[in-house]
């Protein structure tokens, strides 16, 4: 099911493993539409019996880069993406990350966010403050996915579809909360377990060291398809740092 998953598009040279920037971006797109997938919403996308040649973008964190960098080249070539907030740090730095510190990147604003919606970008939620969702109590995890989805149906005033979990991190209680939260589907970055279902969607994640055609094997089947899976798993693992990290400066 190749749907991508994007985080920081910055243009500087160091700014991290999640981030890809503007100019690989924009290559990438005439890369893959050159290879005959046709690049659709993440909507329709789910809601097609048709997913051969389809290839959904999406992009995680909600950061401001993507209104400044991603936005301007998804117009020119009228396409659109869905991007995952999470809305404690709208308008905010990302604190929730310890890079944040060496790599300091701004959130969207609700103005921002207000305009993309209006400009056909699909706003979802990546819960209230970027947190590990399998850690939180059952109360806890309900406030995260219900609040965060309120807040932005309030700004953008249409309903909010979609929950990426944070850190790609999910479980059984985790996707029966989002269920109950009102969410339709759930998105991972999990790509070596669970049988796919409606809350446990995976996405090819996209790194700085990703090249077009190390993408273009995330979107096909075969022996190079399972070596990204693989790839994918154990950079997802390495996101348990920030977990970890996190969590220490949470019992400071």
């Amino acid at each position: 099911m190749p749907i991508l998953a994007f985080h920081n598009c910055s243009s500087g040279l160091f700014s991290g493993l999640n981030n890809y920037t503007p100019g690989r971006f924009e290559y990438l797109l005439n890369i893959i539409t050159d290879n005959h997938y046709k690049i659709i919403g993440l909507s329709d996308y789910i809601d097609s019996n048709q997913k051969d040649n389809h290839v959904a973008l999406t992009f995680d964190d909600g950061y401001e880069t993507f209104y400044r960098n991603i936005f301007p080249i998804l117009k020119k070539m009228s396409l659109t993406a869905t991007i995952f907030i999470p809305t404690d740090f709208i308008g905010k730095s990302n604190r929730w990350d310890y890079t944040g510190a060496v790599f300091p990147l701004q959130h969207l604003s609700r103005e921002q966010i207000r305009e993309l919606s209006r400009e056909n970008i699909a706003i979802a939620s990546h819960g209230l403050a970027h947190r590990c969702l399998t850690q939180l109590s059952e109360r806890l995890l309900k406030i995260e996915l219900t609040r965060s989805r309120e807040t932005l149906e309030d700004i953008i005033e249409r309903k909010v579809r979609f929950i990426s979990y944070p850190f790609g991190r999910f479980n059984g209680k985790v996707e029966s909360a989002a269920a109950d939260a009102g969410y339709s589907n759930g998105f991972s970055l999990s790509l070596l377990k669970r049988e796919e279902g409606d809350f446990t969607l995976p996405r090819y994640a996209v790194y700085a060291f990703d090249t077009p055609y190390s993408v273009l094997n995330k979107l096909k089947k075969g022996a190079l398809n399972r070596i990204e899976k693989i790839k994918g798993a154990v950079m997802n693992a390495y996101a348990g740092g920030t977990i970890f990290l996190n969590n220490l400066r949470s019992n400071e």
